[in-house]
């Protein structure tokens, strides 16, 4: 322990374990919490995946994923209704997407 003024420093006696805890707390700050849809919000999302697979535009779905929300952009090109998923075909690859992921969908081409 050193002494300042008075008061000690403890500085010195944290823990490697208390470390980890530190960092992972100060990690799940910045995670963001998974809504939960209504009715009406999943009709329209259902809405607008079909009208964009059978019109073949782009779509940008937000999607929830390891506790953040990330944005992907591409063309629906199949949607399996057993496994609950749609393929959404991007630039870089075609990814298997599972139905209670999507947050939010709305087509790329419009302005709203």
């Amino acid at each position: 322990m050193i002494k300042d003024r008075g008061s000690m420093k403890w500085t010195s006696l944290m823990l490697p374990e208390h470390l980890v805890e530190l960092r992972m707390w100060k990690e799940e700050q910045f995670h963001e919490k998974k809504r939960d849809l209504t009715e009406w919000e999943i009709e329209e999302i259902e809405q607008i995946i079909q009208r964009s697979f059978k019109m073949h535009n782009l779509i940008t779905i937000k999607l929830w994923s390891d506790n953040y929300l990330l944005d992907k952009t591409g063309l629906v090109t199949g949607i399996d209704l057993h496994k609950k998923e749609l393929l959404l075909d991007t630039d870089i690859s075609v990814k298997r997407i599972s139905f209670n992921d999507i947050q939010n969908a709305k087509m790329a081409d419009s302005d709203d």
